[in-house]
């Protein structure tokens, strides 16, 4: 701003040479400086002001590139795993069908052999009874050999089986206590009822249901039998439904058990797997299958050293044709 006013003072004085410049002339001379400063001013606080809003604005473009280049990237690698995962399915699903057709397949042809066996053993009884040779703890041993084939053969056939439900309405509390009655288990475990479904009634089939509950309540007594030092020794079963009649009524068959690790529990359902040495893999699984064809579902919880537990849920009667469907 000095320079510019020296400026205009060196032109005012060429403009009157020789004479002296007045004030009201040094006064339009310095108003005019004062506004080129300030117009330079403003000039410079806008450009600064452009550069900051389109730096601004640089970076938030940078920063919604990055943030849509990490959606791409989610969303491509939840797609690989939707599609690893579909895969897997469908070759779980083949393995599965080719397993149950095998299954039916052997378990039909074993029938026959196993009961040629039981025959013969009959036969065999009769004559060592009529010589007088007492074999009886032999036979006895081959005969418990032979019902545990036809127990495998049994869920073969259940699991690869897939006939169709015959669901009729049942008051749930009432039904169950039937079955609890014919369940047979090892001396020293106890069966707890604690039935509270307030007379709710289920659509169900009542020799599928029956099957999957005594295998569950037998998976129990067998897992309590295989842990001799438990200071209890009880299975609780126990029902409970929505007082409002909606829904799910839920049936929880619990144990004091040794509880499973985490990997096992984590296989519980996967078919042939095992953990006892003359087990099929097949029981939890075709148990679940028969829930889902209830329309219900099964979850099971389980801590090492603290029992296993096990939660099915079933479809009010209200639900029936949703439920055959």
């Amino acid at each position: 701003m000095h320079k510019l006013l020296q400026r205009q003072l060196k032109q005012a004085r060429q403009a009157k040479p020789g004479g002296e410049l007045d004030l009201d002339a040094l006064l339009a001379l310095v108003d005019a400086a004062y506004s080129e400063a300030d117009r330079e001013r403003s000039y410079t606080t806008r450009a600064h002001q452009v550069m900051r809003e389109e730096q601004a604005d640089l970076l938030k473009r940078q920063l919604e590139t990055r943030e849509a280049m990490a959606l791409i990237a989610a969303e491509k690698a939840d797609a690989e795993r939707a599609r690893v995962a579909a895969e897997a399915e469908l070759l779980k699903r083949e393995r599965l069908s080719l397993l149950g057709q095998l299954t039916a397949s052997v378990a039909h042809e074993l029938r026959n052999p196993l009961s040629t066996i039981r025959n013969t053993l009959h036969a065999i009884r009769q004559v060592t009874q009529e010589k007088g040779v007492d074999i009886n703890r032999q036979m006895a041993r081959v005969e418990r050999t032979i019902d545990r084939c036809d127990g495998i053969i049994d869920d073969l056939l259940d699991y690869a089986g897939s006939r169709e439900l015959n669901l009729l309405p049942m008051v749930l509390d009432v039904w169950l206590e039937e079955v609890l009655v014919d369940v047979k288990v090892p001396a020293g475990i106890t069966i707890e009822r604690r039935l509270g479904a307030a007379g709710a009634a289920v659509p169900i089939d009542s020799e599928r249901l029956r099957c999957a509950i005594g295998n569950l309540i037998e998976n129990a007594a067998e897992a309590i039998v295989d842990a001799p030092q438990l200071a209890e020794r009880r299975i609780t079963v126990s029902t409970h439904a929505p007082a409002s009649g909606g829904g799910r009524a839920e049936i929880v068959i619990a144990d004091t058990g040794p509880g499973m690790p985490e990997d096992v529990l984590a296989r519980a359902f996967e078919p042939l797997f095992s953990t006892r040495a003359f087990g099929t893999g097949l029981g939890l699984p075709t148990v679940k299958r028969i829930i889902e064809q209830h329309g219900g579902d099964l979850a099971i919880g389980s801590v090492l050293g603290a029992g296993t537990r096990v939660q099915i849920r079933l479809p009010l009667a209200a639900l029936a044709s949703s439920a055959a469907a």
